[in-house]
Parts: structure tokens; sequence; C-alpha cells
């Protein structure tokens, strides 16, 4: 048996930040992931000379990534990731908040009569930008290369503080669903759907709304994102920490503070930082070792988080483009959230969803794919073009393009169970693909020299994330983990004794920023 003062379960982006945070320190700390290679859901794969991201297609600064890479003398080139919006023929790059202006314009020209409406959400917006200013306008402190001097940082910490208090007020008055904040701003369905439809359902309105701030935070790591993961696991190693891919935890002893892994291998631990799929936490670990007291509070814990579900995942479609890139480049920015139809979604992905689940013996498959075709019509996608962004992220004269939009678990779970799933996963690279070429990109379903996809289930396989979620927990139901940013350092207790968690599923609302933040909080706790 291998035994280690820490163990962290979990290669992913919080995984790696609480491991390294350890190593940092000189602990002895061992970081296991099941796949061969870390990353979760931000890694970067190449085929055929062409870069794609397999998770997220760029990263949110949110005053966290650059000074995590700054604390640990990170050298990784970072590249302007311009974000473009595009409705119907209509697209604008965000430069800042002067663009804000730009899209009320835009909104007002797509749906004259709702100007009103389109000045009150703008109105919330720059609300909420004045909220972020507080939030990220300075480096997170968890992360700090040099530490100063108190009594010359106290006037600036308590002004920001009295800023920081008056904020998070505002924030807690807007938890409510984002859907229900605009119905309560306008009464134009489409607008609405415009502003809101690539957003997970019941998001709080906060952190929908908060998008417009973050655009101009977007970085691209040279080499893609993958290149960041790839340097911070030489890091840990390089500071003595221990990395094994390929290892996968079935059964956790609490009692015995030993983890077994599926070829048999035990490893022994004082503290565990679980940095993976918190169902699986659960289900792989029981109330043995936990005092009589604590079993009743383990036993309800569990049966939250095994009673829950992950938030709607995506459909992506990856394709090799026989096209140089300046051809995209006349269209847009190397990412775009683009809406082909300015007439949005309405209830094709909420009602005839649930619809379509609720009847789904007596479904045809040519009814399902007539309602995928519309489905794909209307939609909100995300559209990266790395090679837009970093030159040696497609081979001379030609462009790798990754298309994205939500789809749903279950939905997809149904499809696999009726026999349709590779025919619609066929028919869902059609419609991606039909829908931009006959839009955006005009020609390019002809020039496609290859093309693949990854539906919710592949996530779901290749990642271990529950219900394929990339933000974890759903929000339309109650969320068992802590969603109260005062109480963010509660996030990562568990009732197991010695075992921390981190990442998407202990802190909601969530995203790479909050996994980062996560795995540092558990990393202090285990060096207390």
């Amino acid at each position: 048996m291998i035994k280690k003062d820490i163990v962290v379960v979990g290669g992913g982006i919080a995984g790696l930040t609480a491991a390294l945070s350890l190593a940092h320190k000189g602990k002895d700390v061992l970081l296991l992931e099941k796949n061969e290679r870390c990353g979760g859901l931000m890694n970067s794969f190449v085929r055929d000379g062409f870069r794609f991201e397999g998770g997220a297609r760029a990263l949110v600064n949110a005053g966290l990534v650059k000074p995590l890479m700054k604390e640990f003398g990170i050298d990784l080139e970072v590249l302007p990731n311009p974000i473009t919006l595009g409705i119907e023929d209509r697209t604008l790059v965000i430069a800042g908040e002067k663009s804000l202006d730009d899209y009320a314009r835009l909104l007002k020209d797509l749906y004259p009569g709702s100007e009103g409406d389109v000045d009150r959400i703008i109105r919330a917006v720059r609300e909420i930008i004045e909220d972020m200013k507080v939030l990220y306008g300075v480096d997170n402190p968890l992360f700090a290369q040099k530490k100063k001097n108190i009594l010359v940082l106290l006037p600036e910490l308590l002004a920001w503080t009295i800023r920081f208090f008056r904020t998070m007020y505002h924030i807690s008055q807007m938890d409510t669903p984002f859907e229900e904040y605009l119905d309560a701003i306008s009464s134009n369905r489409s607008l609405k759907d415009i502003i809101g439809q690539h957003f997970f359902r019941k998001t709080p309105v906060f952190f929908a709304l908060s998008y417009f701030a973050l655009y101009n935070d977007y970085i691209y790591p040279k080499g893609g994102v993958g290149a960041l993961i790839d340097t911070l696991v030489d890091t840990i190693r390089a500071r003595g920490g221990e990395i094994r891919c390929g290892t996968e935890v079935t059964r956790i002893d609490a009692k015995t503070r030993i983890l077994t892994d599926s070829a048999g291998n035990s490893f022994g631990y004082s503290r565990l930082i679980w940095a993976g799929d918190l169902k699986t936490l659960y289900a792989l670990s029981g109330e043995e070792g936990l005092a009589p007291k604590d079993r009743a509070s383990y036993a309800r814990r569990k049966e939250a988080v095994l009673g829950h579900r992950g938030a709607e995942s995506v459909f992506s479609v990856f394709a090799a483009v026989d096209l140089p890139p300046e051809t995209f480049a006349k269209a847009a920015s190397g990412h775009v959230f683009f809406t082909p139809d300015r007439r949005g979604l309405g209830t094709i992905h909420t009602a005839e969803v649930r619809d379509l689940l609720r009847r789904w013996d007596s479904v045809r498959k040519d009814e399902l794919f007539a309602w995928l075709r519309r489905f794909c019509a209307f939609n909100t996608f995300e559209i990266s073009i790395p090679v837009l962004r970093d030159p040696d992220a497609a081979p001379p004269g030609r462009t790798g393009i990754i298309v994205s939009a939500l789809f749903d678990y279950e939905l997809t779970e149904r499809i696999r169970s009726s026999g349709w799933y590779e025919e619609f996963k066929s028919r869902m690279e059609d419609e991606f693909l039909k829908t931009l070429s006959s839009s955006l990109y005009p020609g390019l379903e002809e020039k496609i020299l290859f093309r693949f996809s990854a539906s919710p289930l592949s996530i779901r396989e290749r990642v271990g994330s529950s219900e394929g979620s990339i933000v974890g927990w759903s929000f339309e139901e109650g969320i068992p983990a802590v969603t109260n940013m005062f109480r963010m350092a509660d996030s990562v207790k568990t009732p197991l004794p010695g075992v921390c968690a981190a990442g998407k599923w202990v802190y909601s609302p969530a995203g790479g920023p909050t996994a980062i933040m996560t795995g540092r909080i558990a990393a202090r706790r285990c060096l207390r």
C-alpha cells in the first residue's frame, strides 16, 4: 500500500490547483486521475494537425488565473480572446463597456417597439458591471506572491470591504432565475430568448447578466487551454508532487482512510481532497468510521447529493474546414455567441423537451428529428475557432471550428435507449453545420474535411461528470451545495473525517474560477 500525507482525487483544474498549492508548500501530496491525461473539462487535443478544445473554449481570468500563474512562476504566453455577439446578419465585437451601447442599439434595431425593455435590461447589466468591478477589480487575495504590510493596506482594504458588502447585498437581491427577472422587465419573448437562451435553465440573474462584463476577461493560453493544464502538471511534479493518471478510485474506506483503485491498488491518506464528481464520492463511501452523532449528518448529505441532478449539458460538433482562417475572420472573431434567427427558441428547449420525455414511448424518430431541425434553427451557438487566436492551431490555409449548444442529458439517454444515438449525432452535425453555412459562414458545409461530435453522454463517459454537466448542479431544483459567497470557505467541508471536496459541485453557480478557488480553499484547510 502507498501511504501519503495528502491525496487529491481528480486532475481537473480544482484538483491541480489544490495539489500545486500543497506541493508548493513542500507537502507529501499524490494526485490520482482516472483518465490518461489531466484536465477534466479543460483539455485540448489534436486530430490530423487541427487543435480542438475538448472542454472550456477559453479561460475567464476573474482575478484568479493570472495570479495563480504568477504565484507559481508559470511562464505561459496568454493570447487575447475577443468575443463576438451575433444575431442573424448583425455582429458586434465586445470591446469594453462602450460596447454595451452598441449592443443596446443592435437589440433596438432587431426589436422595434421594445426600446424601453432594452433600456431596462441594459440598465441592469450596467449595475452588474459595477458590482463585477468590486468583485474582480483586484487580483484574488488567495493568490498573492508577496504579503504586504497590513498597515499600508488597511485604508484601501477598509474602503474595498465597504463596497464589497454593499455589492454582496445587491447580488443577494438578484438570485432569482433570470427567466423570471426578464419576465418582469419585458413581455417580448424573442428579446428575452436572445439574451438568455444560451444560459442554463433557471440560472441566477446576476450570474447570467454578469457575462457581458466577463466577455473582456476571457484569455486563451498559447497552445490551447490544455497547455495550462500540462504546465500545471509539470509544475506539480517539479515541486515534488506525484501524479498518477489512469487510476480510477473505486472504494473509499473512511474508517481506515484507505482508497482502492480499479486495479486493486491501495492508497493510505491522512487527509483527502476529493476534486471529482461529488455523487461518486458518496456512492463510493459509507458511514464506517463516523462517530454516531455524525452518521445522521452524513446520511442527509448523501441523500441530498445522490438525489439531485446536474445542469443540462452541451452537444459539440468539431470540424476541419478547407478554408483559410481569413475567411472566418471576415465574419467574426475566434470566439462567437451566434443566434441565426431573432425569433429565438421559445418553448422548443423547455416545454417541448418535457413533452417529448413525458410521452417518449410514442415518439417517432421522424418527429424527434423534425424537432431537432427547429432546435438548431433558432438556437444560440458558442463557436470557437482556435486558429484565429493561435496561428499554430491548424495546418496552413485551413481552419478547425468547434460549435456547441446546450442540450438535455435525459433526452440523449432516451435517444440512445431507442437505438437512434449514432444517427442522432450525425443529424446534429448536419444541422449545426447547415445552419452556420446558411448564415454566418456561407459555403462552410461544402468545405468540411472531416467532422465528429460529442454529446452529453460523451462528457459523462469521458469526464465522469454526472448528467454530463459542465457547471455542476441544475438550477431548476434545490442545490445541495453552498450558494452564498459569504460561506464559500464552508463549501469544501464534508461529513467524512479528513475529507474535503473541491470543484464545480461544492459551490454554485460554478465555473473555472470557482473550481480554482475551491481547490485553493481545500488546500489551505489541509495546511492548517
